[in-house]
Parts: structure tokens; sequence; C-alpha cells
């Protein structure tokens, strides 16, 4: 694992690690931490995102996790925002937990270890069975999970589109690369995870009334980010990076994703293709297909609640090189 990488390649502080001031004059203000893992097999892997809006005085937590044969979810929207205890660095500069919550049956926190480098994840609480053998029951999980980034976050700044600005107010997003050790337990059963995957912090204005594709691929050899988001009244924004292991980071140029929905089974979403470049020249191509997915419920989050079509899926990518590598794609779609 390598941690030879500046932080601040792309303009993210190592105080970006914590929470930030928000604008009491945005409804929509959001921020948000999110994870995700999944070993080389794909037969273990989960995401789990950790938002406030303190706006509306509420937390927006979820949790997804795939043992090979069962999604798991814990989905939690409304939960007070007076109960999340929220933290930063103390006067001698040792991180304490960036956020924690505990009640009801359901406890989370993440605490940086090493600003944008290392930290833990944990979670505690009842999931439920959406598909497999055991769908519709309830069963106890707990994870410990010890996140390790592998190279710098990236951040594209904070952008110009007016919606997710605040005058006088940080905004901005990273995306990182990580390695992730850890266990996972259901139902008494736990499973040691050896895994890769993707963080990313966020905050700022953010409305939800777009449409957006993201591939994240992590391997032994390079991790990747390709994003493409249709913001109504704005081009189509397209981002991201590639990062070969030992190299330097470097910024996507080009991003297609030819991509075919399925809009009857949320387990087996997507398939496609995709074609990248690189700002160095460098082209990465291959195909995508599904291994399993579900829907997350979003409904909440526009001003006037409607069902899109939000999806996230554990996807096979084959390279042009005839090599194979586990990742996530997760698309939102309108349906209306």
């Amino acid at each position: 694992m390598s941690t030879d990488y500046d932080v601040t390649q792309f303009g993210i502080q190592p105080e970006d690690e914590f929470h930030h001031p928000f604008s009491a004059d945005h409804a929509d203000w959001n921020e948000s931490y999110f994870f995700d893992w999944y070993d080389a097999s794909g037969s273990n892997a989960g995401h789990c995102r950790i938002g406030w809006h303190p706006v509306q005085q509420r937390i927006l937590f979820w949790l997804y996790l795939y043992n090979g044969s069962e999604w798991l979810v814990i989905e939690e929207y409304r939960l007070p925002f007076s109960s999340l205890q929220l933290g930063s660095e103390d006067s001698s500069g040792t991180p304490g937990s960036a956020f924690s919550y505990e009640g009801w049956g359901l406890a989370f926190k993440y605490q940086p270890l090493e600003a944008l480098r290392r930290g833990r994840l944990t979670v505690s609480g009842f999931a439920r069975v959406i598909c497999g053998p055991r769908q519709g029951q309830i069963k106890p999980i707990q994870l410990d999970l010890a996140i390790n980034a592998i190279g710098p976050p990236y951040s594209r700044g904070a952008g110009a589109v007016d919606s997710h600005s605040a005058e006088h107010f940080s905004t901005d997003r990273y995306e990182q690369p990580t390695q992730v050790q850890g266990n996972v337990t259901i139902d008494g059963e736990t499973t040691a995870m050896s895994a890769r995957g993707e963080r990313d912090h966020s905050w700022g204005p953010r409305p939800w009334d777009m449409q957006w594709q993201f591939l994240v691929v992590n391997n032994e050899r390079f991790s990747m980010l390709a994003t493409q988001v249709e913001i109504p009244g704005w081009p189509v924004i397209s981002m991201g990076y590639y990062h070969g292991h030992g190299e330097a980071m470097e910024p996507l140029a080009e991003t297609e994703l030819a991509l075919t929905f399925n809009a009857a089974d949320p387990t087996q979403a997507v398939s496609g293709s995709f074609n990248l470049l690189c700002e160095s020249g460098r082209r990465i191509q291959g195909n995508i297909e599904t291994i399993s997915g579900t829907e997350i419920d979003i409904t909440h989050t526009f001003a006037t609640p409607h069902r899109s079509e939000y999806r996230r899926s554990l996807i096979r990518c084959t390279f042009d090189d005839g090599s194979e590598s586990v990742g996530w794609l997760e698309c939102n779609r309108e349906t209306g």
C-alpha cells in the first residue's frame, strides 16, 4: 500500500477531512461521506453513505451489504440531526471522530486516524435481507473496517454550477481510492474483508434533480473514476481520474459511457462499455457486466418527492487488454 502522495495535489486540505460550516439559506445543504468496498472475486461487497441536511434537521444513512447470494440493507433517512456528533482535530492535532451516532439499535462512526490517509468505519444495527434465500428477514450486522487511502483526494474544485454553490461558504467534494481491511458480521457469521474501493466527501447545496453515471474501478494495478452528470440547464459535466499505482494520479480529458439499462430488474440493471481518455493521452477501454445490484430510495430528497431509477451495481469490467476487474457503476435516471 503506497502512501507516497501529496494529499493537497488537487486543492483539498487535511481539515477537509472533517465537517464544514453550512449556509442556513440553503434548505438543500448536504454534507456527506461515502464508502464502498469489494473483494477481488466480487462475492463480498458493500457501500455506506452518511449524510446530513442541517437546515432540514435530519440525517440520511444507508448501508448495503452483499455476501455473494444476498443483499442486506439499513436505510434511515429521517434521523434527528441533533443526535449526530460532529468532531474535528483537538488542540494537539489528534483527530477525533468525523461523525458519530448511536441510538435505537443503530450506531455508526468514522474516525480519521490520519487525515486524508487512513481511518476506521464502524457500523452496528439490524438489516433487512432484500433478496436471496432469507429475503424479508431482519438480521443483526456489524462492520469494523480500516479505510486506507492509496492515492490523493481527487477534486475538480467547487465548480461553477450556481445551484451547488453558496456565497461566502466553502463547497467542494473529493473522491479517493482506498484499500479496506476488517470484518463484516451478519447474523453472527464473520467474514474477514480484504478489499478495495472508493470513498468521497461532499459539502454544499446539493439538489438531487439531476441524472448521473458513475464508474469506479480499483485493483492491484490501478484505480480509476469516470463520471457524467446531467444538470438541467447545463452541458453534460464529465470528470474523473486514472491512477496507476506507483504513478501520479491524472485527470481524465474525455469520458464515454455507452450503457444499456434494464429497468425491470435492479439486480441486473446495466451493461455496456466505456472509453476513457487521460490528459496524458492514455486510453482505457472495456466492457461492463453486472454481478448484482440494488435500487436505492432517494424519493425524499426531491422538492416534490417522486421515484427516480437510482441504482448501484457491483460490476465486472473486461478491459481491451483482456484483464478483468470488479468495480461499481452507479446511475440515477428520471423515470417520468
